[in-house]
């Protein structure tokens, strides 16, 4: 049994047209549309919709069927399967200025958070158990919603898998990445500051 949901947020060619007549064919497909251009928000609404024991995110331009293979086939010791762009094997064919960026993000999230993941952002399975566990906590939309999601499911001691991911870079990215990098820091920061208080609270319990 799968089910298909296409979570689109402020798009503005032929993305629901297109979408509404895959539906009409095939039953397992659910549409989620938001006016607002927010990939946050649109994955947090595709993850709580999802039914099924495990859920694939695909950002629209980035698909992998070996990926769903290696998920499909995930051991029950994981909470989470990601395809890391900066493993030794991965294949990363993107701009030089969008892989520095990645870098220094990744850096970034190791000296706040102390992660051991070496990329959060792409695509990735997590177990439905886990999403329903931690998704209502994440705070982050737009850039970071799932890099929260994987920290948190890593600090409360989730095991996630990583394997390198092959891209090609095909179209210019949607998102300007000098207007995206300043957005992603601020985003950062405030997580981490919200990630004190809430160490705060549990040590006043």
């Amino acid at each position: 049994n799968f089910e298909i949901i296409f979570s689109e947020n402020g798009s503005t060619d032929n993305t629901i047209k297109i979408a509404e007549e895959l539906a009409k064919k095939y039953p397992e497909i659910k549409i989620i549309s938001n006016p607002d251009p927010n990939y946050g928000s649109a994955l947090k609404a595709g993850f709580e919709l999802a039914t099924n024991d495990l859920v694939i995110s695909f950002d629209i331009d980035y698909y992998s069927e070996s990926f769903l293979h290696e998920a499909l086939m995930l051991d029950n010791e994981y909470s989470s399967l990601t395809a890391s762009k900066r493993l030794g094997t991965s294949e990363d064919g993107r701009r030089f200025i969008r892989k520095l960026a990645t870098n220094f993000f990744v850096i970034l999230l190791k000296i706040l958070f102390g992660t051991k993941l070496s990329d959060t952002h792409g695509i990735k399975a997590v177990k439905k158990s886990y999403i329903e566990k931690y998704v209502p906590q994440v705070v982050s939309t737009q850039d970071i919603f799932d890099t929260e999601l994987l920290i948190r499911i890593e600090k409360n001691g989730g095991k996630i898998k990583e394997i390198p991911a092959k891209v090609s870079e095909i179209r210019p990215s949607v998102s300007l990445i000098y207007k995206r990098i300043p957005r992603t820091i601020k985003s950062v920061i405030k997580l981490r500051i919200i990630f004190y208080k809430e160490s705060l609270k549990t040590k006043s319990l």
